[in-house]
Parts: structure tokens; sequence; C-alpha cells
């Protein structure tokens, strides 16, 4: 399905509130069923990738009713999780993938993990050599999915230096140690999501966090009701949407601040944006808060590589409102984006050049020359099957007085059902 978009011309002024984040939630149905017993997850996101991890689950055994905007969730504990499962769909979810490969190895599960083409071409051996380590027996081919975990020694503790910056591999060793003998311990070169150790430490875990080093051990826990915050990773799009529209300003409720998270908001800041967001309570050591933006006049800046992996997903958004801020932006260390739903980097920099935006860029490294201008032509958006590329150039649109078509828009079903209810504040939209 295709969609046409062209801005309205009209103020805005919306409250907006959003479905559960989507990384929480994955960790809330995997971390959080490692207890024997019964709890509910609350505003859970109905994507097709937590959905990918909720069958998964009960796959395993576990018993999950959806109630309402939430579901309930009845384990029987790791200690009695389904020992043969044969063949897990992780459809599209990178996350659902890593983070099951290590719960399965830990549990000393027969599967194998499979998943769509994209999923496929997706680089599995960061995940395969520290479980490795551990005494997990996977076998795949060239490292990809799919995944074939046999049956196993219980695993060992290790200490794991991260070769990469990847919070699915961290957590994926990190679920694995909680259920290995000894320590397992994980050290990271730069700060990446801490969703799993938050999730871990609320459930009562035995975890240490020093700095950048992460320490865990199997220890008792309990199930634990849940509130999942709204997906700051969705709201980007409208937060940039509002930025880049004329007369418009938006308020977001109920809406994730975790620290590692709120780097997006932090580097719109530093790029001129009239933004406002506070921290007003806190849930399961999540952070939780409203967010304010406005339409403003942006300026090109520098993001160095250590900032990257806390924005890794909402980079070709920064990338778009680059595009139309003064003067030039900079993005370093961007490698991974090569290695996600598409590669972004060449996803991002054909859509920009469609709608005839300056840009250089490396397979590390990209450079956008910006304009605070409008575009007046019609735009064809390559999505590349990615909802993340489908949604940043969604947001674009308001800068362009003729239409721009975006394709395949139901790969944003991925992560975000309802996008085209929240863009329809801004855009006028049809579907073709």
């Amino acid at each position: 399905m295709k969609v046409k978009l062209q801005p309205k011309n009209q103020t805005i002024k919306s409250m907006l509130e959003f479905k559960g984040d989507k990384s929480i939630a994955h960790r809330a149905l995997i971390i959080g069923a490692l207890a024997k017993g019964k709890y509910k997850i609350s505003n859970f996101p109905d994507s097709m990738d937590c959905l990918s991890t909720l069958n998964c689950m009960r796959k395993l055994g576990v018993n999950i009713d959806y109630r309402g905007s939430g579901i309930l969730v009845s384990s029987p504990g790791y200690e009695n999780f389904k020992s043969s499962l044969g063949t897990l769909d992780a459809g599209n979810s990178g996350t659902t993938a890593r983070l099951m490969c290590g719960l399965l190895a830990g549990c000393g599960i027969e599967a194998v993990i499979d998943g769509d083409y994209s999923l496929r071409k997706r680089p599995m051996g960061r995940i395969i050599q520290p479980l490795s380590q551990m005494g997990a027996q996977i076998s795949s081919e060239n490292s990809r999915i799919p995944l074939s975990i046999k049956k196993a020694n219980p695993l060992i503790g290790i200490n794991y230096e991260m070769p990469v910056d990847s919070a699915q591999v961290k957590s994926s060793i990190l679920i694995a140690g909680f259920l290995a003998h000894g320590h397992t311990t994980v050290l990271e070169k730069n700060f990446t999501r801490d969703h799993t150790e938050k999730m871990f430490k609320a459930l009562g875990s035995d975890i240490e966090i020093v700095d950048k080093s992460i320490s865990i051990k199997k220890s008792n826990i309990k199930a634990k009701d849940m509130y999942i915050p709204g997906d700051i990773s969705s709201a980007a799009f409208l937060i940039a949407a509002a930025l880049l529209s004329k007369d418009s300003s938006i308020r977001i409720n109920n809406i994730l601040l975790n620290k590692r998270r709120r780097k997006y908001l932090d580097i719109l800041l530093l790029m001129g944006a009239d933004i406002e967001y506070k921290v007003s309570d806190i849930y399961n050591e999540e952070e939780i808060g409203y967010i304010e933006a406005k339409s403003s006049s942006l300026k090109g800046i520098s993001i160095s590589k250590d900032i990257i992996p806390s924005i890794i997903d909402e980079i070709p958004m920064l990338a778009v409102l680059a595009a139309f801020s003064s003067g030039k932006t900079v993005f370093e260390g961007i490698q991974e984006l090569k290695y996600k739903e598409s590669n972004r980097i060449e996803a991002v920099a054909e859509n920009l050049k469609a709608a005839g935006l300056c840009l250089s860029y490396s397979d590390e490294h990209m450079e956008i020359i910006g304009e605070n201008k409008f575009l007046e032509k019609e735009i064809h958006i390559k999505s590349f099957g990615d909802h993340r590329i489908a949604l940043a150039f969604a947001a674009m649109s308001v800068r362009n007085k003729n239409i721009t078509i975006v394709d395949n828009w139901e790969c944003t079903n991925i992560s975000f059902t309802d996008s085209l209810k929240y863009f329809s504040e801004f855009l006028n939209i049809t579907t073709c």
C-alpha cells in the first residue's frame, strides 16, 4: 500500500499519548515470565514485532490473555518451560530473535529461531559467539538465522567485552547469564539502552551495574505487574513533524523518558528546537513524563560516535531534520545502520537525494548540508520495507507543499500500527 501525504494549511495544537514502548514490551514478556506467577502488562503495544515475542513465549508454555489495552500473563517459570519447541518465528524482530536465543540457550531448550527475509540478512554471529563461550550449542549457516539451538549442559557465566555497541546482544548475554552457573559480566564500550538491566532490577534479581560494567547471576525474582510508558521512538516522528511544521505545537503525556532514550531530545535541543520535557514519575525503574514541542528553526551540529548507540533508531529522523536545518550536520560512527531492517545509510541517502536534498556519506559517516526551506515537487519515497525509513520521510512531507508518496506503508505495522492516525494531525492522507 502506498500513501499520499500533503501538509494541512492550519495551526496545529494537539495533545497525544502513545502505546507502550516496544523495547520494554519485549522484555516485559521475556524477562517477566522467567518468574513463576501471574502479572499484568498495561499499555502493551500491538506492533508486529511485539506480537512475534508474545507468540514465541506462548510456545514456551506461557499463558497470555488480552484484556483491553493490557495483557494478563501466567508463567510456569523458566524451570517449567517446554523443553522442545520446533520452530519459533521471530518475524521481522531482531530483538525477538536475539533475546529469545539467550533465553533458550540458558534454559537448555531445543528449538529453531527463524524469521522473515529481512531478518535472515541480519548478523547473528554477535550472539552465537558469546553464548557458545558459555556452553550453548547453536548452529547456523553464515551466522544468520535460522538458528538451531540444541540441548546442552547448563551454561557457565563469562566475562565478555562487547566488540559492538548493541543492546540486543548485551541483553541476550545477560538473560543467558541470569540462567547460568556463576557470574556473568558484560563490559560495554559505549552505553547502550539499559531496559534489560532495569527490568531485572525491578524484579529483584542480583544485578550490579558499575559504569559500563554489568554483572548478573541466578537469583530469586518475583512476577510483577508492569505499566509500559509510551513509545518515545514512535513519538520521535511526531515531534519532528511538529518542529518542521508552521504554527504547530504538541504535548505528549505518559511518555518514556529513560536517560538513554531521551538523547534524541537532547540533540534536538542542541539543534535549537523549541522542546521541553520533564520526568514526573518512575515505573519499574523507568522514567516517565511529558514532552512539549513547537515549530522551530534548527541548526546543524556534529554528533559523535559515542552518542550513536543511544539514538540508533532515531538517526533516519535526525537526518531528515538535518536536511531542513541551517548549516552542516555530521554523524560519526553510524556503521550499525547497515544491519537494521534495511541498510539505513543507503535508504536515507537515496530518499534525501530523491527530494533534492544534499548529503555525502560512507559506511561510517554522513554529512548533510541543510537549508531551512520548503519543497515544492512531487516526491516518491522508497521505504525499503523499513518502518523507520517510511515514518521518517512521512514526517518530512510536512515540508513539501506538493505531494509526497511513500511506498509499502504496511511495513510501519512492525512498530507503529496506528501511525496514520497520528500523522493525520499534520497531513492530508490518502491511500492507494
